[in-house]
């Protein structure tokens, strides 16, 4: 086990971002999913009608895309007493209020949204809809170095490219980045790199063919200069 998690390169592995408003917290994962399951309810409501023996289906909306995951956590490789829970409480803090988040007069929060990335083609926006972990290695003095977590994400914006993914693909290195109204790239560029003319790098990373097609929401991969 702790072989397997030493010979995947960090850069191969799927992260979730935790996108806090003190800034945003990534969680690497330690072995990617070995498989996933999407979901998604279809809001039709069947409408009877008198006399027949079908009724009729009326369409009140679509609702969100949701994805079940198991990750699997393992400090048995690190120096004595690392405890696993030292990775997976981003997790649980996620699943709390983020104090920074409160409305200045109603005091009212909600945990952070997070965004699971694995492969270029694979990412969305999404809140913790359910978590579970349970221990199942220990070292001598009874620190869990092993768990398994089982995380449910509800997807809170609307990505038309949800599901598209390349299960062989590893998680992408770089900052995530999430387009504003009236960002452009080479504005983006200079943010990141004090060089705008390096928009063109932003552009090929994501694969984006025409830089004014830009949406607010969109999530970008701002990649690290070699």
């Amino acid at each position: 086990m702790a072989g397997a998690f030493a010979n995947i390169p960090k850069d191969k592995k799927a992260v979730i971002v935790i996108k806090k408003k003190s800034g945003d917290v990534t969680l690497s994962c330690h072995f990617n999913p070995e498989n996933y399951t999407i979901s998604r309810d279809i809001g039709w409501q069947p409408q009877p009608i008198k006399g027949q023996n079908v009724p009729v289906s009326e369409f009140n909306g679509g609702g969100p895309n949701k994805t079940d995951l198991s990750l699997l956590f393992d400090t048995s490789a690190e120096p004595a007493g690392k405890d696993v829970r030292d990775y997976t409480k981003k997790l649980w803090d996620a699943t709390r209020i983020d104090e920074d988040s409160k409305h200045p007069v109603t005091q009212k929060g909600e945990p952070p949204h997070v965004i699971f990335i694995w492969g270029r083609s694979w990412s969305f926006e999404a809140v913790i809809s359910s978590l579970s972990e349970q221990f199942i290695l220990f070292n001598e003095d009874g620190i869990p170095i092993r768990s398994s977590i089982k995380i449910g994400l509800t997807q809170v914006i609307d990505d038309t490219t949800f599901g598209k993914q390349n299960p062989t693909s590893g998680g992408i290195p770089g900052k995530m980045y999430t387009v504003q109204e009236g960002d452009r790239l080479d504005l983006i560029a200079a943010q990141h790199y004090d060089k705008p003319m390096l928009w063109r790098l932003i552009a090929e990373y994501n694969e984006i063919d025409n830089p004014r097609n830009l949406v607010p929401g969109q999530h970008l991969i701002i990649p690290p200069l070699s």
